[in-house]
């Protein structure tokens, strides 16, 4: 039986996404919504689960509504970039936002002031999708296991390095946390959530395709 594909996975969510998206809508009337452009602001580079997550929605809410929802990636500072353009902007519901824990969580934890609240700045919709992430290596490396990679990065001067999507993301604290668990040296390497930057690091955490929620 073959596996659904990220699009037919994400039918039950985008449908929840639709339904809730109207309490967005502060500012108009529901049954005048939307009745111009919306803008779904992606924090991150095109490519990333945030913009992927955000076409599929726009695409399905454009053939609802008959409407344009245009898809702006703003990438920066672990969402932070994104994250307060939308903060600023009308709340009228015309502009929207992919996030994720980084955006609503963590980034509160990590800096001491943050240029946005999460709690009073956003309206939350609708949990659309869950990702897990896994640890991956350059094939050429000589390490097939964990153990094979613990005794690698011991013997490497200086340790081993990763890439992840920037500071404070989940790939990001997840190799700090294998870093500290296994008492390895490795050197974090951030990149601005460009997949392509990070597949070329010896060593990279890499976000799986999404498990969109039902």
């Amino acid at each position: 039986m073959t596996p659904p594909s990220l699009s037919q996975r994400a039918r039950p969510a985008i449908g929840a996404f639709i339904g809730l998206v109207l309490f967005a809508a502060c500012g108009a009337r529901a049954q005048d919504y939307p009745n111009r452009t919306v803008t779904i602001v992606a924090p991150s580079a095109p490519g990333g689960m945030y913009s992927i997550l955000a076409r599929l929605i726009g695409n399905k809410l454009e053939r609802l509504y008959g409407q344009s929802f245009v898809i702006e990636n703003r990438p920066g500072a672990s969402s932070i970039t994104g994250s307060v353009f939308v903060a600023h902007a009308a709340p009228d519901g015309y502009t929207l936002m992919t996030a994720a824990t980084t955006t609503m969580a963590t980034n509160v934890s990590l800096h001491r002031t943050l240029p946005y609240d999460p709690l009073t700045d956003f309206i939350p919709i609708v949990q659309i999708a869950r990702s897990p992430e896994v640890l991956l290596i350059n094939a050429a490396l000589p390490a097939r296991s964990i153990e094979d990679l613990i005794k690698l990065a011991r013997s490497t001067p200086g340790g081993l390095s990763f890439g992840s999507a920037g500071p404070g993301t989940g790939q990001h604290l997840n190799g700090e946390l294998l870093k500290m668990r296994l008492g390895i040296p490795m050197q974090h390497i951030p990149y601005k959530a460009s997949l392509a930057e990070i597949s070329k690091r010896p060593m990279a955490w890499k976000t799986r395709p999404s498990r969109v929620s039902r």
